[in-house]
């Protein structure tokens, strides 16, 4: 008698649990070079493990946060464009900072050709999603020096609180 067929989430639960586990290994195993009696490091040197780890991480997780109709979707002529907004963000170089009480500050650049910017975001694991604190972006609008503007968000408030442009025209007129 052949066992029953393993399920889609049983074949899930069964390979996520291992490969997290194997994952988790690989961790403990990285900590074991923190011991300055073998080895010795630079902060530079663990900044740039750290920065790699998160963004294959945020990367991953993404893959997760993709609508499954989105991850196959084929191109046609014969359909109208639509940028596919999940899996650009996807895609999109993000830095993680951890904070003291286990928190986030996340950085992620979005770079659009009309109005390139990098966002700030707050990852406190309360909110969903993720509050947005800041962000720099490139304004085409603007003139000249000024197209480099800098907006601020505030916690009781939806729409943007401070934007300005990075060198205002008082600092371009004393160069």
């Amino acid at each position: 008698m052949r066992p029953p067929k393993e399920t889609k989430d049983e074949r899930f639960r069964r390979l996520a649990e291992a490969r997290v586990n194997k994952i988790l290994d690989l961790f403990r195993l990285l900590g074991n070079l923190s011991g300055t009696a073998n080895y010795i490091y630079s902060k530079e040197q663990v900044e740039q493990i750290f920065t790699t780890l998160q963004l294959a991480l945020v990367k991953t997780k993404m893959r997760f946060l993709q609508s499954p109709e989105r991850k196959k979707k084929r191109f046609s002529l014969g359909e109208p464009y639509e940028v596919d907004e999940p899996a650009a963000k996807a895609d999109n170089p993000a830095f993680a900072i951890p904070l003291p009480d286990g928190t986030y500050l996340r950085a992620v650049a979005f770079p659009n050709f009309d109005y390139p910017c990098i966002n700030i975001y707050w990852d406190n694991g309360v909110n969903e999603p993720t509050e947005t604190l800041c962000f720099v972006e490139f304004n085409p609008e603007k003139e000249g020096s000024q197209k480099v503007c800098i907006g601020v968000y505030r916690a009781d408030q939806e729409d943007t609180t401070y934007y300005e442009p990075y060198f205002t025209a008082e600092r371009i007129e004393d160069e």
